[in-house]
C-alpha cells in the first residue's frame, strides 16, 4: 500500500505482535504493518523497509533492542522509536531515551497507550 507510513513491531514474543496489530487496527489510524521477531530481523527490516515508527522491545535473541537503537539512525534515520518492555524501572527508561528512543511503553500496555503513541510518534 504506497503512501501509507510503515508500522514496524519487532517482538520475540509472536502473542505480544498479534495483541500490538489488533490495537493498532482498532484505532483507525491508516498503517502498513510489518513485523519482526528479533532485533536482527527487525534492523534489517527497517533499513529496507524505512519505517515511520517502530516498536522494539528490549530484550530478544540475537540483537537487543538497546543494540538496535544504537544502530537504528544509521540505517533508516527517520525512524521514531517507541521502546515497549516489561522492564519499565527509571534507569531502563532512560537508558533507552538516551539511546535514541522516543518514547517508552511498559509491558502490559493499555490499548489507549498504545493509540497515543503512535499517534505523536506520527505527529512528530
Amino acid at each position: 500500500m504506497p503512501g501509507l507510513p510503515t508500522l514496524l513491531l519487532v517482538d520475540d514474543d509472536s502473542f505480544v505482535r498479534r495483541i500490538l496489530k489488533d490495537v493498532i487496527a482498532d484505532t483507525g489510524i491508516d498503517l502498513r504493518l510489518l513485523e519482526a521477531a528479533d532485533g536482527e530481523e527487525g534492523l534489517a527490516l527497517a533499513q529496507k523497509e524505512q519505517p515511520a515508527v517502530m516498536f522494539l522491545d528490549l530484550f530478544m535473541p540475537k540483537k537487543s533492542g538497546l543494540e538496535v537503537l544504537g544502530a537504528i539512525k544509521s540505517v533508516s534515520p527517520d525512524t521514531r522509536v517507541l521502546v515497549i518492555s516489561s522492564m519499565d524501572a527509571e534507569p531502563v527508561v532512560e537508558q533507552a531515551i538516551a539511546a535514541g528512543a522516543m518514547g517508552f511503553v511498559g509491558k502490559p500496555f493499555h490499548p489507549l497507550e498504545i493509540a497515543a503513541a503512535v499517534r505523536q510518534a506520527l505527529a512528530s
